[in-house]
């Protein structure tokens, strides 16, 4: 029996009840809006994957891209996002033609009951075995504490382009902006000082800093750290990548 064909999606290629299996194109998916509770969308990570994917073009693209589809028939992108703007970066960047960007695997989630829980549940289900961030857990971080994290980090970042790192494996005295969002959640910044702006909690960084670029004055403290961070740290005034106490002071 043939299968129905979604008028973005395309054809199913297997309907397994829970979900369907379609093949799209990444043009079409580039269209479709991300879920709004989903992780933030970093560029950065999605050029420095792209980078990553030019060496093994002819291995094509790892795992499925997740949608989420309302009774409505409105699309949401529920798990890949980054994957899908390295794609994009790709098409670009690309002159290969070992990479058919016509052809991307995807599976899609027909809402079962309520819309915010079910998305929520498969958000969490698809996600058990990836390295998401505590902070960006549905129902874990309250949304207006979440806010202020995410702007007042992108400020920092704003202010320090050259000491962030798109790998959140980065070597001090970097940071990794996933990284820091996750450790000001953890460490309860924001309860523990009563901040409730962005512009509030890069004062409280910035306040930090200084204070540790006070304490790597001293020659038993920088001999902690390698010579070549210390030496970054120092050119670009830079010092929470070195030294990770800062979160709980």
């Amino acid at each position: 029996e043939a299968l129905g064909e979604h008028p973005i999606l395309g054809p199913a290629v297997a309907d397994l009840g829970h979900k369907r299996i379609h093949v799209v194109s990444s043009r079409a998916l580039a269209a479709i809006p991300i879920w709004k509770r989903q992780r933030i969308y970093r560029h950065d990570r999605a050029k420095s994957m792209a980078s990553d994917k030019m060496k093994s073009l002819h291995l094509g693209l790892p795992g499925i891209i997740g949608i989420y589809e309302s009774t409505d028939g409105s699309l949401k992108i529920i798990d890949g996002q980054h994957r899908i703007g390295m794609l994009q970066v790709l098409k670009e960047k690309s002159a290969s033609d070992s990479f058919d960007f016509d052809k991307i695997l995807v599976e899609v989630y027909p809402q079962n009951g309520d819309e915010e829980e079910h998305a929520k549940d498969l958000f969490l289900e698809v996600n058990k075995a990836e390295p998401v961030k505590l902070v960006d857990l549905p129902g874990v971080a309250k949304a207006s504490d979440r806010k202020v994290i995410n702007q007042g980090a992108d400020r920092l970042k704003e202010r320090f382009p050259d000491m962030f790192s798109a790998s959140q494996r980065c070597r001090p005295p970097h940071l990794n902006i996933d990284n820091l969002r996750d450790a000001l959640f953890a460490s309860n910044v924001i309860q523990k000082h009563s901040i409730n702006t962005a512009k509030a909690l890069e004062q409280w960084m910035l306040n930090q800093n200084e204070m540790l670029q006070a304490e790597f004055q001293s020659e038993e403290k920088r001999k902690l750290v390698s010579a070549k961070a210390l030496a970054k740290a120092d050119k670009f005034g830079f010092y929470l990548g070195l030294d990770s106490s800062w979160f709980y002071h």
